[in-house]
């Protein structure tokens, strides 16, 4: 089975960084597994010149979409049985050729692997929203991260037969625990999106003994004042984040609610290192966090819940550890990409969508 495979990244140098240890996985979001199960992976690569370059940043900015990978990708997905677009871009793309008719995608089945698409359906205006949705409805599969997304996108206009909410996973041999480090950072808080709800950590450990370390973008904690055990750090590559999660005895995720997961994947990855996880009570991180078994839920924006949670795992390194143990357990067991991939596979073919 060949499966041409549209993304930003060049998969060649996605894999070169991964063997060079600064990558999580093979190839983005763990799509490898997928070889597993019977897949050839292959794209397109673009050309580096800057001539092309500018061009291409000319055409996509009027877009408003990435479409030379989709283009120059052709002459493979004319051979190829399934075509997989990673993330809505990408998918937009290619599911405009394909409802235009374009060949080869006309004929070629295409999944598009989705992240923000029920959020950004919610925020767009009536006209923009339904133009959206029409060109994205020629995919044969659209996959979304949470269960929670599914009502969204049913009233957006896409039928229940083209949407499945995958089991989101972290890359399990890559963010894994380490008995040799030590834990000596209170509280971590990684994220960079714009689900994140630094205002309510940053009140709940203010005028306490509470550390708290950040890694995120300035934009991020725009008008906010603070406190002197509040630490800010530039976004970091993924073998230091990785240390950062491990070196905490609690890793903070708060957020607001948003019809995606947001903080999903900090809150998986740190899991998969072991750590203890507390995360905003959002309809979708319900689905990724048992509260009490495999970390703990504050609803949302409520300060003084964060401050009495922080404070009493911080006083108790038994409950950390158990806590850290059984989130560990549940990715070994459900939230990894392999199983995420493997069961995506599954779902082709159950839904005739590949033969």
């Amino acid at each position: 089975m060949r499966a041409l495979v549209l993304s930003e990244h060049d998969l060649d140098e996605w894999r070169a960084r991964y063997d060079r240890g600064e990558r999580p996985t093979p190839l983005p979001y763990g799509v490898e597994a997928l070889a597993e199960v019977g897949y050839r992976l292959g794209s397109a690569r673009l050309p580096g010149g800057r001539a092309f370059t500018k061009l291409r940043t000319a055409v996509e900015h009027r877009l408003g979409y990435p479409v030379a990978r989709m283009l120059l990708s052709a002459p493979q997905a004319s051979g190829a049985d399934l075509v997989l677009a990673l993330l809505e871009g990408q998918g937009r793309a290619a599911a405009w050729a394909k409802g235009h008719r374009l060949p080869p995608y006309a004929r070629t089945p295409l999944v598009i692997w989705s992240c923000w698409l029920a959020d950004d359906l919610s925020r767009l205006p009536a006209d923009e929203r339904r133009a959206y949705v029409a060109t994205m409805r020629h995919a044969d599969l659209v996959t979304h991260l949470a269960e929670s997304e599914t009502g969204i996108l049913l009233d957006a206009g896409f039928s229940a037969e083209q949407l499945f909410a995958v089991t989101y996973g972290a890359a399990k041999d890559f963010y894994t625990p380490d008995p040799a480090v030590a834990q000596d950072l209170d509280v971590v808080a990684v994220g960079q999106d714009r689900g994140r709800d630094y205002r309510t950590l940053v009140e709940a450990v203010r005028g306490t003994g509470l550390k708290v370390d950040v890694w995120c973008k300035p934009g991020n904690l725009d008008g906010l004042d603070l406190p002197a055990n509040v630490t800010v750090h530039a976004p970091v590559d993924h073998v230091t984040y990785r240390e950062a999660l491990r070196r905490a005895k609690v890793v903070a995720v708060p957020t607001v609610e948003l019809a995606y997961p947001t903080g999903s994947s900090v809150t998986l990855e740190a899991a998969s290192c072991g750590a203890c996880v507390v995360t905003s009570s959002t309809r979708s991180m319900r689905e990724y966090v048992t509260d009490g078994v495999t970390g703990r839920l504050v609803d949302v924006g409520d300060v003084d819940g964060w401050r009495h949670t922080l404070a009493a795992l911080l006083g108790d390194a038994r409950e950390r550890a158990r806590l850290g143990a059984a989130a560990r357990a549940r990715i070994e067991e459900r939230n990894n990409t392999r199983v995420m991939w493997h069961e995506l596979a599954g779902v082709l073919r159950d839904r005739g969508v590949v033969r």
